[in-house]
Formats: C-alpha cells, structure tokens, sequence
C-alpha cells in the first residue's frame, strides 16, 4: 500500500512546490515594485511580466483546493488547461528575458541598458513558468491535506524565489559593483622604456572614460558613473566602484582621494537630492558616505573665463583680462595694465581686449589664479613687459599625478615660464639658450623634479630637451622624420625615464595611428622607432604610469586602454 501512495506522494509535493514559486513570485514582484518605485521605465520591462502575474493568480485560485472540502478539479481537465498555463508562463518569460540588460546578449554595445528592475520582473516571469510546469507535472489540483506535508513543499517553493531574487541583486546585477583591492604589494616602477603591448581593457558597457589618470598601482580611470583602477604592468582590475543605475554628476579626483558625486531620489518639493561618495584611491574602500566636498569647476569657465575673471579681481578700469585657461579647478587668467597711457589709448586697449604690443608704452602683467566656485584668488605673479612686447598665452603640458602645468608663453623677459598649477611659482627654469628661443615649440611635460622642452632644429627634426629642477639639461632625444608641432603640449607624449613614448596620426582622415619610443641619448627616425601601427578613432592619448605606458583611445567597438610594457 505505501508503495501505491509514493507516487502520489511525489506528484503532491511537486504540485505544492510549484504552488509554491508562484506565491513566491507574486511576494517577489511586490518587494520589487517597492523597491525600485520611482526608478524604474517602462521601456525597460515590457509587459509580459503582467500577463505572468495574472497567470499565477488564476492558477492559485482555480487550481489549487485550499480549504478543507473544497472542490477539486477533474483529473483530465485539470490537467488540459494546466498545459495551457504552462504554456503561456514559458512563453511569457522567454519573451520577458530582457536582453539587452546583459553585455554578453545586448545586440551590440550601444543597446545595452543595465535595467535591474527588468532582470528581476524577468525572474519572476521564470518562476511562474516554472511553477506552473511543476504543477502540470502533479496531475492534480495539490490538496493541502496533510498540512504536515503540504506546508513543507509550499513554503520551500515561496521562499526560493526572494532567495533568488537576493542572489540576482547580489551577483548579477548590484545596485552599486563595489570591488576593493585585496592584497596590494609594492607598485612596479615607472618603466624606463617599453617595447611591446602587453594588455588591453575595455570600458564597461553603458558609460565611458572621462578621464584617465596615473594611480599607486597603474593607471586610475575615471568613468561617467565611477571609477576602475588597474594594474599597470597587467591590466588586471584591482578595485571598482560604480553606479550604472544612478544619475551621477561628475567623478574627480583630490587629495588622493576619488569622489563620486550621484543623485540620491528626491525631496519633498521633487528637486534632486545629491550625495558624495569618497573613496580611497588606491584600494577603492568607501572612506566616506554624504560628503560634503564642493564639486570642482569643469569646462564651463573657459566660455565665460574672461569675466569670472574681472568680476572676482574688481580691476581697475585701466587694466583688461587678455587670456584665460582652466586647469582642474582653478581658472587662470592674463592681466595685462597699460603704465602711463593716455586715455584714447586705454580706451582702444580695453576695447580690444590686448593691452600688449603699444610702442611706446609697458604694461604691467599678472597671472592670477582664481576658484569661482568659493570666489577667492589663488596666487599670483607679475612683471612689467615692455613696449611693444607680444600678449603672453597660457598653455598645458602633461604633469603626471600633479596634473597640467601652466605654460606662459612671452612670459618674464620674454621667455616661456613653467609655473606650478597649485602655488604659482616656477617649476623649472629652461637652460639660457632655450628660454626665448624662436625655435622653442614648447613643453611637452613638466612637473615639480623636471621638464622637457621641445625645440625644432630642423625641417622635421625635434629635439626634446629634458631638464632638471636646477634648470640642467640631462638628456636629448631627436626625432626626424615627424612634423611634431602639434603634438607638443598634448597628452599624445609620455616621458619615461629613459625615453618618450609619442603617438602620432599618418593619415588626413585622423583614424590611423602610430606609437614610436625615442630614447634619449639618441637620434630616431619615425619610422625606425614605430611600435605599434593602430586604426583609432579620434585622439590617442599616452600616460605614463606605474609599470607601463598606457595608451587612450577608441576602436570601433569600444574606448580602451593598451598597456605598453618592457
């Protein structure tokens, strides 16, 4: 007799569990409307989850007899329309799967739309199909007599599903991918040269590179929803944070420290409520929650640089702003005061906006830095050009973690100036016989230990000088064969330190591209140095970081970092 009844047996406790993951499902889909209300689109879900909905209420309230006594359904027919709500479940959550929500099944990587909300609709639609298949799979409609052994299966059925539906939101698809680094040992050097490629990383799908920077380990990329550091002599991820479902307003970097700044739902009155995470930029641990750090000045202040200028100085009426540039947060400008003019002339010098190159009379120069978020000046320094003296030019160079220096061009005496873009003073002092040359193109890196100087010294021929903070030459590279006058001042040049690393376009359309290395103490030809030939689309920057030199750019599939490695 107990072997007639173990069949029965199994058929009941595969119909309660099956029971069971629809209530699951209908429990799951609640905590999830919950959960992501306010946050979720219609495009992202589609409607068929609705119909998997439905499709579990019907099959809880006909198919199962769960009072004592109840009617239950003919064996035949009960098995008839069990088919066709099993049907309809698997159908529905084949066309649920929200595709383009997983990278390795978006149809390509502009599609792809991280929708979590969408993923766990779609793991409700499979729990229905698959409860609904178990019940088809019982026969009969599951009657809850015993309670001892209907209970057991139905609760194991309902609680797998917000079992699942936690393991999606931890593994699958997070909220918030947080990864810290984990065992970090000492950080390779600087590479003194490089002679092959060595790895190479993709962006994630669904944001891109803003930013990429040098870090304690490698290169310290920063995306539009987070940061990913990486390890510079493999490539290897060492830490991440981002927020791929957030609105995030921008990601910097400042005392070491990388701040991400994302909305945060929001207020009574509808208006977007903003919160700063603070991580530590080597290990990517969340050092701070709710920050209150000011959101640094971006591009904005070099379409309005002039007068955020004026307005902070309160300049005399004499005195004209001739140039600005930004760099990080701070907005440098050029001031320029005619001495002892007469007033026709300061009127045409204000007019003009060019206070430089009247005959008979000097100007008084200043290059002010200013925040215009908190309203102060910075620093400043100031000298007196004579008559006739060309309008100094702000300009960049590459900087390494200290980020761009100020280049001033006709500068004191006439010569080109490297000024630290935090203090204002002069990081190196170019040797003599570059500092006012005519054929000085410019600085191609600087920072506070050196610089190096470009100067053209013949047709296609460069020489880049590489000097100490005492205003010592300490090593040459030639290059011949390149018009590199373009290049100078770029993030297209990486100094290494025993060579250059320089990337080039060859083609009028600006999408093939070579690498050479230059060492110094030689002369190279452009071709002879070539390391790489590559099809990049737009700019192809080089940084020099930890264990290689990184190459910055875009392929027709994605932005990518190559590292570049002894």
């Amino acid at each position: 007799m107990t072997g007639e009844r173990e069949p029965g047996r199994r058929r009941g406790a595969l119909a309660w569990a099956g029971a069971g993951l629809l209530v699951g499902a209908l429990v799951w889909a609640g905590v999830v409307a919950w959960a992501y209300d306010g946050e979720r689109r219609p495009e992202e879900t589609g409607g068929w989850w609705l119909l998997s909905l439905l499709i579990a209420l019907l099959v809880l309230a006909r198919g199962v007899a769960w009072r004592r006594g109840g009617p239950a359904a003919e064996t035949g027919r009960y098995v008839s329309w069990m088919c066709a709500a099993a049907g309809l479940g698997l159908l529905a959550a084949l066309f649920a799967f929200p595709r383009d929500a997983f990278e390795a099944t978006t149809r390509d990587p502009w599609a792809f739309t991280p929708a979590p909300f969408a993923v766990h609709l779609w793991l409700v639609a499979c729990a229905v199909g698959t409860g609904c298949v178990l019940m088809l799979l019982g026969r009969r409609g599951p009657d809850p007599r015993p309670l001892r052994r209907s209970l057991p299966f139905l609760g194991a059925g309902a609680l797998a599903v917000p079992l699942a539906g936690v393991l999606v939101a931890r593994f699958l698809v997070p909220w918030v991918p947080h990864h810290v680094a984990d065992g970090l040992g000492e950080p390779a050097p600087v590479p003194a040269e490089v002679s092959e490629a060595g790895w190479e990383w993709r962006t994630p799908m669904g944001t891109e590179v803003d930013t990429v920077r040098p870090g304690s380990h490698g290169p310290l990329v920063l995306l539009y929803d987070g940061a990913v550091a990486l390890d510079g002599g493999t490539g290897e991820e060492l830490w991440s944070y981002r927020r791929p479902h957030d609105r995030v307003e921008k990601v910097w970097v400042a005392d070491g420290r990388v701040h991400v700044r994302h909305g945060a739902g929001t207020d009574d009155s509808g208006e977007q409520v903003w919160e700063t995470v603070v991580l530590d930029a080597g290990t990517g641990e969340v050092l701070e929650e709710g920050s209150e750090a000011a959101v640094p000045s971006t591009g904005w202040m070099n379409e309005h640089g002039r007068a955020l200028v004026e307005d902070l100085l309160e300049l005399p009426d004499h005195c004209v702003v001739a140039h600005t540039q930004s760099y990080g947060h701070r907005l440098v400008g050029v001031v320029g005061c005619l001495e002892v003019a007469d007033e026709e002339t300061v009127e045409q010098s204000v007019r003009s906006a060019d206070p430089f190159g009247w005959e008979d009379f000097r100007t008084e120069v200043a290059v002010v830095a200013v925040d215009p978020l908190e309203g102060t000046e910075l620093w400043r320094t100031g000298w007196t050009a004579p008559p006739s003296a060309p309008s100094p030019r702000l300009g960049k160079a590459p900087g390494g973690t200290a980020g761009s220096a100020v280049i001033v061009q006709h500068g004191p005496e006439g010569r080109t100036a490297v000024l630290d873009p935090g203090t204002g003073e002069e990081l190196v002092a170019p040797p003599e016989e570059l500092a006012s040359s005519e054929d000085l193109i410019g600085v191609a890196y600087a920072d506070a230990d050196r610089a190096v100087f470009a100067v053209e010294t013949g047709h296609l021929e460069t020489t880049f000088h590489r000097v100490d903070a005492a205003g010592e030459t300490t090593g040459t590279a030639v290059v011949e064969e390149a018009y590199l006058g373009y290049t100078v001042g770029s993030e297209r040049i990486a100094l290494l330190d025993g060579a250059l690393v320089i990337a080039r376009s060859t083609d009028v359309e600006d999408v093939s591209k070579t690498v050479m290395v230059a060492p110094f103490g030689e002369t190279t030809r452009w071709r002879d140095g070539v390391l790489l030939e590559l099809e990049r689309e737009g700019d192809l920057d080089v940084l020099a970081v930890p264990g290689a030199a990184v190459l910055v750019g875009q392929d027709d599939r994605s932005q990518l970092l190559e590292g570049l490695v002894p």
